[in-house]
Formats: structure tokens, C-alpha cells, sequence
């Protein structure tokens, strides 16, 4: 297997979630892969193969990566939400100032104290984005700044992530080969 099911992934895969960047597409055909390959596959694997919305599998995932027996998770496992967001502006699924916004407000809430950088750093730079009006070269430098000061957060969710866009293309394409 690819992904290791440990806590500590699971945690990473309810980012994934939380974010948006995964969503029932990408894990529906990754979950019956490993209900077919193992003897007895996690609870919560079984679960999360039946739900497609998605409050209920970030809720099915954190409930099993958040239980006893308790793990420590490595500080910048929060930032990890901010590579989420990045890789969904990359992708053209959200704008600029979206990122900039989202990333500000879970920075303000759930990151709070975790993440290397407040809100005020993402909120600063969504001011000066639509101040200027905005810039397609402000945003080009700001990405920039992001893609260096998050570097490591980013290309681990992308280790992650890319085995899931393949999960994606067959669920569609299985899907566009079903007669209706």
C-alpha cells in the first residue's frame, strides 16, 4: 500500500478534507482498494465508504485519529491546511484572494496557535491585494512568498495528494462509462 494508516496519516487525510482539496471521489475507490486487500481494514476506512458528505467523513476520520490510545502530532502538521489551500489555487479551484482569506480565517480560528504565521500575515496581504487592485503581479509575488515560506507543507500534501487524483480519474471515468 502507498499510504501508511497510521494516526498520524489520518490526521493528514482530514486536512485533505477539512480543506477541500479531497473530496468522496478521491477516496471512495481508495477506500474499497483497501477493503478488498485487507483481511480486516480499519473501521473507519468502511465508514468513510459510504459517505459522500463531506462533514461526515472529516468527522469519521478525526474521530479515529483523534482517539485512544492519544497521539502528539508534530507542530506543523496545522500548516498543512494552508499547502491544501495552495495546491486548490494552484489547481484554479479557488482565487487568489480566496487562498488569501481562507487561509487568514484558519489561521484566526483552528490555527490559531499552531500555524508559523498568523492571520494578520494572510490578512495583510488580502488588503494589499485589493488595494491594489487586484494585481496580477502582486499575486505572482505573494504566491511566491507562500510557496517559499510553506514549501515543506505544501510538497508533503502533494506526496499525499497526487495518489488521490488517480482515485478521482477512475471514480469519473467509471462513472462516465455506467449507462444512466
Amino acid at each position: 500500500m502507498w499510504l501508511e494508516l497510521n494516526k498520524q496519516t489520518t490526521r493528514k487525510i482530514g486536512i485533505m478534507l477539512k480543506s477541500r482539496l479531497i473530496w468522496y471521489k478521491h477516496y471512495f475507490l481508495f477506500c474499497d482498494e483497501i477493503i478488498e486487500n485487507m483481511d480486516r481494514p480499519p473501521y473507519w476506512i468502511i465508514e468513510l465508504a459510504e459517505k459522500k458528505y463531506i462533514g461526515d467523513a472529516v468527522k469519521i476520520v478525526n474521530t479515529y485519529a483523534f482517539s485512544e490510545p492519544f497521539e502528539t502530532y508534530p507542530d506543523s502538521l496545522p500548516d498543512l491546511y494552508v499547502g491544501c489551500l495552495f495546491i486548490r489555487y494552484e489547481r484554479k479551484e479557488i482565487s487568489w484572494a480566496s487562498f488569501l482569506k481562507e487561509s487568514g480565517d484558519y489561521a484566526d480560528g483552528e490555527g490559531y496557535f499552531a500555524l508559523k504565521h498568523d492571520c494578520e500575515y494572510f490578512y495583510h496581504m488580502l488588503n494589499e491585494y485589493e488595494d491594489n487592485e487586484f494585481s496580477i503581479q502582486l499575486e505572482q509575488k505573494q504566491a511566491e512568498d507562500i510557496k517559499e515560506a510553506f514549501r515543506n507543507e505544501i510538497q508533503e500534501v502533494r506526496i499525499i495528494y497526487n495518489p488521490f487524483v488517480e482515485y478521482f480519474r477512475k471514480y469519473v471515468s467509471l462513472q462516465n462509462s455506467t449507462p444512466n
